[in-house]
């Protein structure tokens, strides 16, 4: 592509956590966060966010320009859908409501146009939409958007969006589901928790056995196979979605968000990918020839995941990671500037121990730039006393001749066998 007219882009769509990641998301490139609301939606043992916290969360992205929305995905019973209606009753109450709701059951769409009537509603990707025609019936329920199945490949988002139903949103980076859009009852069976109601124990990255049945005499379907140690294999855990390679074709089918999954993920991994396909994006809407940049890759590889696929949307089907269902990390971050004093020097929130003199990465919250690094002269805690290492969870200034920004993220190379942290 290299056209001189800017092209519009599709949102830039990032997981939240909790305020700090949904800053960090804002200030690194996301047009739009989506967050989990109480017990509601299909991470309900992760950090959600309260009815109560909507308000601060929603001033926080009006006086950036972003947007929010919530997740009310969970499939539930009538005791559940009944927690759900008084949550909206709040919601109302408190005269401050999410851009948009994230919803799968009809019961769910009724309480919400009944109760917050107008508000956008997104149809979930656990509904598992596969054509025009699903989208149309949605769209007369009163859906806005629908979250497109990962199980599609770009042929097939393309023909959905010529039919110009519905804005759709897809997945384009994160970790991946075996089962068809979410819908697993392999948590319910083996530790009784359902993973419908938000309560996914992963049965999909545990170690298996392997032993031969004998059914009748013959065999039928597509053998996989499978090095079994002593350990076991990890016959259904799956590969981590990686598009950076494929974004113009991405872009191409016509969809109106691009959504990272990682609600449960840290908050150096949301900043990372988040730039890293913030910058890709600008590149295409810029007109440049679009190449992939070896950096890049580099900081995608410095977030913590499994191994990479492009999943279904080119072609791709054998997505399995057999040997070993971890989430492995390049770096750590050590600490996030959170302001700088009078004369400059950064305050720094400490996330994991660190000494002066340590030669630190920064992953800077200016979009154009690249990561470079720094090492402090000194640091000095909020008394104005020297110290020579600084502990976790502590907040201390440093000197150092490289100039830092409100946000930007201190981190290091993890040592092999190392836990991330943050």
């Amino acid at each position: 592509m290299s056209s001189s007219i800017k092209r519009i882009l599709p949102e830039l769509l990032a997981p939240a956590g909790s305020f700090a990641i949904a800053e960090a998301a804002f200030d690194h490139g996301a047009d739009a966060i989506y967050i989990g609301l109480e017990q509601f939606n299909l991470r309900a043992h992760s950090p959600n966010f309260t009815a109560g916290d909507i308000p601060e969360l929603m001033s926080m992205a009006e006086k950036r320009g972003k947007r929010v929305y919530a997740a009310l995905n969970i499939l539930p019973d009538d005791k559940k859908l009944c927690g759900i209606r008084d949550l909206l009753l709040q919601l109302k109450k408190a005269g401050s409501v999410p851009h948009a709701l994230i919803i799968s059951d009809p019961g769910v769409l009724l309480a919400c146009r009944e109760i917050l009537p107008g508000l956008h509603l997104h149809l979930s990707t656990q509904t598992g939409s596969f054509n025009s025609q699903a989208l149309r019936f949605w769209k007369e329920q009163g859906i806005t958007r629908a979250v497109l199945p990962r199980e599609l490949s770009l042929d097939q988002i393309s023909r959905i969006n010529s039919c110009g139903v519905i804005e759709t949103e897809a997945f384009i980076h994160g970790a991946m589901c075996v089962s068809i859009s979410g819908r697993c009852l392999l948590g319910a069976y083996i530790d009784q928790r359902h993973p419908n109601f938000g309560d996914c124990a992963q049965p999909c990255r545990l170690r298996y056995r392997i032993a031969p049945v004998k059914v009748g005499t013959g065999e039928v379907g597509e053998w996989l196979d499978a090095e079994e140690n002593e350990e076991g294999v990890y016959l259904l855990n799956s590969k981590d979605l990686c598009t950076i390679e494929i974004l113009p074709q991405i872009l191409g089918t016509g969809l109106s968000s691009l959504k990272i999954e990682g609600r449960n993920k840290s908050i150096h991994y949301v900043s990372t990918v988040i730039k890293v396909y913030r910058e890709a994006l600008d590149t295409i809407s810029n007109g440049l020839p679009y190449t992939v940049k070896p950096e890049w890759k580099s900081e995608l590889e410095k977030v913590e995941h499994r191994p990479y696929t492009t999943g279904f949307y080119a072609g791709e089907t054998m997505l399995q990671e057999v040997f070993s269902s971890k989430a492995s990390s390049g770096s750590r971050v050590m600490g996030i500037v959170k302001g700088l004093l009078q004369g400059g020097d950064p305050v720094i929130d400490v996330k994991n121990s660190f000494s002066a003199g340590e030669k630190l990465e920064v992953l800077p919250v200016k979009q154009s730039s690249a990561p470079f690094e720094i090492t402090f002269t000194s640091l000095c805690d909020l008394s104005g006393n020297a110290v020579s290492y600084v502990p976790s969870s502590r907040l201390v200034t440093g000197k150092t001749d490289k100039k830092l920004r409100a946000g930007d993220m201190l981190r290091k190379l993890s040592k092999p066998g190392e836990e991330t942290a943050v």
